[in-house]
Parts: structure tokens; C-alpha cells; sequence
């Protein structure tokens, strides 16, 4: 079974340019994410997606992204939990963080005045970089 995000599937079906840091660390870093697969023993969908399909339907069908207002505006969700909380990119700049939304105190971070989350907000998970993310779940899932 492929293990490789198809890129080229994502933009196009999502009409949107992946940032350069996602599809470098996904070239890049086929290592760490075997090794997040193996240790989580999961191939897809928690922390992570390779599934381009996968990233296309929860995206476009269920989240009704990407989109220029609104919720998650400019953002793309790159995983999930399966329970409800998930982990978004910004697709502009140069932003690297991932931000991870937890369903039970989404509503909490919503500014209702610019209808988005508040992605600063200290109550806001971040991780600097994919790399400090999916390193962050690897060690959640050794310690399982």
C-alpha cells in the first residue's frame, strides 16, 4: 500500500497550493512517518494523513474546506483523532505550526466578531513544526 501523499491529487481537488514545509517534511521525512504509523500502529488518518483521498473528503466534504471566510479560514486540516479534535496548517506565509482543536473546548476559542478561532489564544494547542508534532505523538504512542 502507498505511504505517499499525493500531493498533486490534494491541490487539485482542493483547488489550493499545499505550503512548501508540508510537502518538503512529507518528501523528507518518510522515516519519522513510518515510524509515527508503526508506534501508533494506525496507517492513517490519526496525527498525520498520507491518504490523499482521505484529506480530500474530510476537508472538502465534511469541513467544507478550504475556504476564505469563515471557520478554519486559509487553514487545511492535516489530521485527526477519530474523536472529533483536529490538526490544521495555514496555507499562507510561511506559518509552520500545526494547531490542534479540541472538540470539547472548541467553541471556547471561537471570536465571534471575526467568525474564526482564535489561533493565538493560549488555550490554543500549537506545535512549532510538523516535525515537533508528529515527534510530540510519537512519544504519546510509546508511552500507550
Amino acid at each position: 500500500m502507498n505511504r505517499t501523499l499525493d500531493i498533486e491529487k490534494v491541490e487539485k481537488e482542493l483547488g489550493i497550493k499545499l505550503p512548501d514545509f508540508f510537502i518538503d517534511f512529507h518528501r523528507q521525512q518518510a522515516q519519522l512517518l513510518e515510524e509515527l504509523r508503526n508506534v501508533s500502529n494506525d496507517f492513517d488518518y490519526i496525527t498525520i494523513s498520507s491518504d490523499a483521498d482521505w484529506m480530500i473528503e474530510h476537508n472538502r466534504d465534511f469541513l467544507k474546506l478550504p475556504n476564505e471566510a469563515g471557520l478554519c479560514r486559509n487553514k487545511i486540516c492535516i489530521g485527526t483523532d477519530g474523536c472529533g479534535n483536529d490538526s490544521f496548517i495555514s496555507l499562507l506565509g510561511n506559518d509552520k505550526r500545526v494547531f490542534f482543536i479540541d472538540h470539547e473546548i472548541a467553541g471556547e476559542l471561537i471570536d465571534e466578531e471575526i467568525n474564526d478561532f482564535k489561533w493565538e489564544d493560549e488555550e490554543m494547542t500549537r506545535y512549532e513544526s510538523l516535525e515537533e508534532y508528529v515527534k510530540f505523538y510519537i512519544d504519546i504512542y510509546r508511552g500507550l
